[in-house]
């Protein structure tokens, strides 16, 4: 593989690391590079490009059986193209196919055990070697997303074409992609990154969207990523999309079709689908195959998850979209930045600034729960600010606030109240002062243009309360229900 080989593994470490740190996803992973002698058999000629990874050389020593009875054994072997050169092409690419396959099936033989699962890049020669990137996760991390069972879509009798199941898969083939495309490469100087990490993500999304497509049996030349994006950023007499649309095969028998057009909308008319949207609401959606929005209708609860063909994207404010099979969310767009799913609220980290921040025993924190899960399901948007001195803040900003007689907070009263715009003010016992409060504070670096008012408003106060040495905490509900945590 020559001098560069550290850099180039280095080269995948950084931009796995890198997007990774993009999509929030503190993960475990390996990255290491197999090399497969071209010329001969010879098990010692095998090598790695990482210490202490956990394999043998001898571990491979079947390497070559598998990939030779895998090629030997493949029905494209009977595939012919017209073209010679063409026909030549198709040819060649089949022992690396096979040998893919080979690598692929003896790392999977030993995930179990180790509580992981890999990926391979397609092998591409080098010198004299086939040169394999494998990046491994942690089977728990992977799992912990919510994935599609279909790994291949059958194209005909003599092909399959490989399908994403989650985001995350998606994310991981288009580095392996990148990897190879790197290898390509004429010159050996050295690369911190191999693609632009954002580039990576958005093609990643393009990915998914695309079997998204051949799950609903559709192969057009629509990009559904950018399809969405754009309805998202359109508004209708000043309002942002917000709605539903289901795409699956026209007439599929587990939705109820209520309304049908006489003429269907082409899925590149915008203006035209987006004004459909405020038809749309959680009893009728828009209906799409994909080419064309033909109707109005409902999924019946008669859908099983296992065919896969039935997937939703869900509009919920300026934007931002989601896609979603089965209610269970597969990924989120927000200001054309695609992002792995994440719960709308993390119990788990309130807790922990709860418990550093101020002195409380468990039923006051479950009393605090209940009361920031009810903002959540609201999904108006709204603040919560947790303070010590929520009384006397209530005072001092009594001109830009609703002041109330301090009672104890309950989800009935978080559910009226955080409908109102403002903030909602209450002690770390869980007792409300008051709520529609304009919040205060000086510009910081802390903001973030991307996100509205109501967030940098949020962070303002807490950076103030920073520097007053008061230890606060706000929760930011946005407008489709998710929260963001930021305390002192």
């Amino acid at each position: 593989m020559g001098q560069w080989q550290d850099a180039f593994q280095n080269a995948v470490k950084n931009s796995v690391g890198c997007i990774f740190q993009i999509l929030e996803l503190p993960i475990t992973f390996n990255i290491f590079i197999i090399g497969v002698p071209i010329t001969t058999e010879n098990v010692e000629q095998i090598f790695f490009q990482q210490e202490d990874f956990g394999f043998t050389p001898n571990e491979f020593k079947q390497v070559f059986d598998l990939a030779k009875d895998t090629f030997n054994n493949d029905p494209e072997q009977f595939f012919f193209i017209d073209t010679p050169h063409l026909n030549q092409v198709h040819k060649d690419s089949l022992y690396p196919k096979a040998l893919r396959k080979a690598v692929q099936s003896i790392l999977e033989k030993h995930d179990p055990e180790k509580k992981q699962i890999s990926f391979c890049s397609f092998p591409l020669q080098k010198n004299e070697h086939w040169i394999v990137t494998v990046i491994q996760l942690e089977r728990q991390d992977f799992d912990h997303h919510y994935q599609l069972t279909k790994k291949e879509h059958e194209l005909h009798s003599m092909r399959e074409y490989r399908i994403d199941r989650c985001f995350l898969e998606s994310v991981i083939y288009r580095i392996l992609a990148e990897s190879e495309l790197e290898l390509q490469k004429p010159s050996a100087e050295e690369t911190f990154l191999l693609a632009n990490p954002k580039r990576v993500i958005e093609d990643a999304a393009s990915s998914l969207l695309r079997s998204v497509e051949v799950h609903v049996n559709q192969w057009n030349s629509v990009d559904l990523l950018s399809f969405a994006n754009a309805v998202a950023a359109e508004r209708y007499e000043g309002a942002f999309s917000k709605g539903r649309l289901i795409i699956c095969p026209t007439n599929h028998p587990d939705i109820l079709t209520k309304i049908k057009l006489k003429v269907p909308i082409m899925i590149d008319d915008y203006r035209g689908i987006r004004k459909l949207l405020e038809v749309s609401s959680a009893q009728m959606a828009l209906l799409c195959d994909v080419e064309t929005v033909w109707g109005f209708g409902v999924p019946l609860n008669t859908y099983q998850p296992s065919l896969e063909n039935l997937f939703e994207i869900r509009f919920t404010e300026h934007y931002t979209w989601e896609l979603a099979h089965a209610e269970n969310i597969m990924l989120r767009v927000k200001y054309r930045e695609p992002r792995l799913p994440r719960e709308r609220f993390n119990k788990e980290q309130f807790y922990n600034y709860v418990y550093r921040l101020f002195e409380v025993n468990k039923t006051t924190v479950a009393r605090l729960v209940k009361a920031v899960e009810a903002a959540v399901e609201q999904r108006h948007g709204t603040i919560l600010v947790i303070t010590p001195e929520a009384e006397q803040e209530t005072k001092r900003l009594a001109a830009q606030s609703t002041a109330i007689d301090a009672v104890t907070v309950t989800e009935e009263m978080i559910s009226h109240i955080s409908s109102i715009d403002g903030a909602i003010l209450m002690s770390p016992g869980g007792v409300v002062h008051s709520f529609g409060v304009i919040l205060d504070g000086k510009a910081t670096k802390n903001g973030n243009s991307a996100r509205g008012a109501r967030y940098n408003s949020a962070i303002r106060y807490i950076d103030g309360e920073k520097a007053r040495d008061v230890n606060c905490l706000a929760l930011i509900v946005s407008e489709d229900g998710y929260a963001d945590l930021y305390s002192t």
